[in-house]
């Protein structure tokens, strides 16, 4: 049973029945189940504390997982900032729909192992990133 919650989100952004089953397909993909995934929408002071408090980091940042996956059962929780998510978009001539939808990918990506250390990466993820938002947008 997959369990898909986006909170905080606007819903104008997306379908997100749509985007859920998208993120589900992705992981069977790879041999991933997804049991429990939460995708929480907050504003930067929030974002902040966060990597404050659970990464030691005084910055801001678009995304953070915290991944209590096991083995293949994908089980976490994501945060996204909206600021950061409004700002990256418009610095990457992305709308904020398209934005989105690589968070959201990024999140899960995270949960299945992939990392955005370095720059092979990074290339690597934004690969994944883009064939998910190829996937959702071309059925909607």
């Amino acid at each position: 049973m997959s369990g898909i919650k986006i909170n905080g989100a606007k819903k104008s952004f997306f379908n997100i029945k749509h985007v859920s089953q998208k993120l589900i397909d992705f992981a069977k993909e790879e041999g991933f189940e997804i049991e429990r995934l939460e995708y929480n929408f907050v504003d930067s002071e929030k974002m902040f504390s966060l990597n404050k408090d659970f990464l030691n980091h005084g910055t801001d940042t678009d995304i953070i997982t915290f991944d209590y996956s096991e083995s293949k059962t994908i089980v976490a929780e994501v945060f996204i900032s909206n600021e950061m998510m409004i700002k990256n978009a418009n610095e990457n001539t992305q709308s904020i729909e398209n934005e989105a939808l690589r968070l959201f990918s990024h999140g899960l990506l995270h949960c299945m192992g992939y990392k955005d250390v370095t720059n092979d990466d990074k290339a690597k993820m934004r690969i994944k990133e883009d064939e998910f938002i190829f996937a959702v947008s071309r059925e909607t």
